[in-house]
């Protein structure tokens, strides 16, 4: 459990620096849509990272290749990540309720904020595998659903 808080840490830490680290002079990339449902307050914003094969997703230095803040909202949310690159990703979130920039946890380093994988992965003492998270970004874009769980 420890493992999987420092990752979520790593990953959100710089998240104010969103971005994409490629640049691409032809046509866009396209769109990922992300439907995320779970958030149970509107207190705070939701870290978004993505990353792509090799980012280090599962090791505490990570380093992700897109990073998206967005205000937590109750119900369902949708983010646009545009100019995605067509490839394959995994997707870590947290729901930063007190805007601190990190997850928060309690007794025994369970998270207290809420979070969530792509896929809707789980690992066994810290955070899944990227194998286990990815998803598919095909050329014409697609969307991922992701749930919340606190």
């Amino acid at each position: 459990m420890n493992r999987l808080i420092s990752v979520l840490v790593s990953s959100m830490i710089s998240v104010l620096d969103a971005g994409n680290s490629e640049v691409d002079a032809g046509a866009p990339d396209p769109t990922m849509q992300l439907e995320i449902t779970g958030v149970r307050n509107d207190k705070g914003h939701v870290l978004i990272a993505v990353y792509r094969s090799g980012d280090g997703f599962s090791e505490t230095r990570a380093t992700a290749f897109r990073k998206e803040i967005v205000p937590a909202s109750v119900g369902r949310m949708m983010v646009e990540l545009k100019d995605l690159p067509v490839g394959m990703y995994a997707i870590a979130l947290i729901h930063d309720e007190n805007d601190n920039l990190k997850i928060d946890t309690g007794f025994l380093g369970i998270p207290t904020e809420g979070f969530c994988f792509s896929r809707g992965a789980t690992g066994l003492f810290g955070p899944p595998s990227f194998k286990d998270a990815a998803v598919s970004h095909p050329v014409g874009g697609g969307a991922q659903k992701l749930i919340v769980k606190y």
